[in-house]
């Protein structure tokens, strides 16, 4: 099996708990059983990192950014694409899908609180990862891809070109979300996330 393969199965196994507590937590504030999917996890360069976040939509979605405060060193942002972003704001506002057509103070607000369940998921599987606690800053809004690029230009971020991408699937009846959240580590993070990863790689292969 390919590293990167073990890399997938160490990030699965380490989301196994956080999941289930965000499933839990998603179907009480929603209201009602949803099914979650494990997420998906790549590493992609810096010039892919900046285009998908463009194709997603930056500014007509829902997309706020997180120092990294404790346990790595770094920047993360979530984005809810546009569908997304409308489809849980009905949901949350009690509305029928496809009722609300633009996000308002009060649709982001609803978003913000399913933006915090999955940000306790995400610090959950860097955790476990890392065998520490991971703390998020407090939200910082993106209203566009300049905001990111700017944040980019920091600099400890200046010579990132690894970021790492999960991406989360939730679905209740017929209505779908799709969230990203993206790990920007300073190379000295991202050297000490391998090395983790690396060192469980090596577990895992002692067992066998």
């Amino acid at each position: 099996m390919k590293k990167s393969e073990w890399y997938k199965d160490i990030f699965r196994e380490a989301s196994n708990i956080a999941i289930s507590h965000a499933l839990t937590a998603l179907s009480q504030m929603i209201g009602g059983p949803i099914e979650m999917e494990p997420p998906e996890v790549e590493i992609v360069s810096r010039v892919e990192f900046l285009k998908r976040l463009a194709e997603r939509g930056v500014s007509n979605g829902f997309t706020v950014m997180f120092d990294i405060t404790e346990g790595l060193s770094g920047l993360t942002i979530l984005q809810f694409p546009k569908q997304s972003a409308l489809n849980i704001s009905a949901v949350l506002l009690g509305m029928e899908p496809g009722s609300v057509t633009e996000l308002d103070d009060m649709g982001k607000s609803a978003i913000m609180e399913v933006g915090n369940i999955l940000i306790s998921v995400y610090t959950d599987i860097l955790s476990n990862l890392m065998g520490e606690p991971v703390s998020l800053s407090p939200p910082k809004p993106a209203e566009s891809l300049y905001d990111i690029e700017k944040e980019l230009g920091r600099p400890d971020l200046r010579d990132v070109e690894s970021i790492i991408v999960f991406k989360s699937s939730f679905h209740k009846q017929d209505i779908g979300v799709e969230s990203y959240f993206y790990i920007v580590p300073t190379p000295e993070s991202f050297t000490k996330l391998v090395k983790k990863l690396e060192s469980q790689v090596i577990e895992e292969v002692e067992k066998q």
